[in-house]
């Protein structure tokens, strides 16, 4: 299971607030506490709206890489351009971009980014020009389109991650069993590729999200998801990651559940 951090988005006001003032500390301490709770990648958006996202982007990327040599990155941007000129700044492969989808105007100025950067793991959204499907049917037509698109400019399949979307359950109680069909038929299609979800969307505007997490998270799991997009410093996530690993049989011999045991971490 690869976590992605996803504490480090400039949606969030406090991120807004520091990297206006580029406040390094904060950013460094952000970092540090999702790495200490076992975060892969971190997902790093600038995106303020502003014109110079590039530039902000580009300053979080120096700062991260600067303070912990070994981290992996997302680099989250709905920016076709802001992603090209920062993906060459990131120097830890493979690097994570966060993301694409099937909308006619998102493929036509990606594809040709992502064709000179073959290596790159990708977020695949299963949604087009008419948004989120409703069923698991039409996320996985999505899926070929993406698989199709993505095959004829280099791109290998394990470097693909489908994102079959997770929704909210407190509008649609539905939804969420919509996203784990999504998520196995997808799998069953195209075995090489991968999956990953943003989770903590499920439980969207319904009290004690934590709780609703930490079960999709292992619900999921059991399902073949194989990275999450999440905040790793919830309690109770890693905790999930690590049982859930156990019992799905992924943590083989239960080592990373030990380990993590054995550091205190659990």
């Amino acid at each position: 299971m690869i976590i992605v951090g996803e504490r480090i988005n400039a949606t969030r006001k406090p991120v807004r607030e520091a990297l206006e003032k580029k406040d390094e500390k904060f950013f460094l301490k952000e970092a540090k506490r999702q790495l200490e709770c076992g975060s892969d990648f971190l997902d790093l958006n600038a995106g303020t709206g502003s014109s110079h996202e590039a530039d902000d982007l580009k300053w979080l990327i120096n700062l991260v890489q600067g303070a912990y040599p070994e981290v992996k990155l997302s680099l989250d941007s709905s920016n076709h351009n802001v992603l090209a000129e920062c993906l060459p700044l990131v120097k830890n492969k493979p690097v994570m971009v966060n993301s694409i989808n099937a909308e006619t105007k998102k493929l036509s100025e990606f594809l040709p980014l992502l064709k000179n950067f073959p290596d790159v793991y990708i977020v695949a959204l299963t949604m087009d020009d008419s948004g989120i499907p409703l069923g698991w049917e039409k996320r996985l037509e999505i899926a070929k389109i993406l698989y199709d698109k993505l095959k004829d400019i280099g791109i290998k399949e394990e470097n693909i991650f489908y994102d079959a979307l997770v929704q909210p359950v407190g509008t649609d109680s539905e939804s969420f069993k919509i996203y784990l069909q999504s998520l196995r038929m997808i799998k069953q299609t195209y075995p090489s590729t991968r999956s990953i979800c943003g989770l903590s969307n499920v439980s969207f505007g319904l009290p004690k999200r934590k709780l609703i997490n930490k079960y999709a998270l292992a619900i999921a799991m059991y399902l073949g998801l194989e990275a999450v997009i999440i905040d790793p410093v919830e309690p109770g996530i890693l905790e999930a990651r690590c049982a859930a690993g156990v019992l799905t049989g992924t943590d083989q011999f239960c080592i990373n559940y030990i380990s993590y045991f054995r550091n205190g971490k659990i």
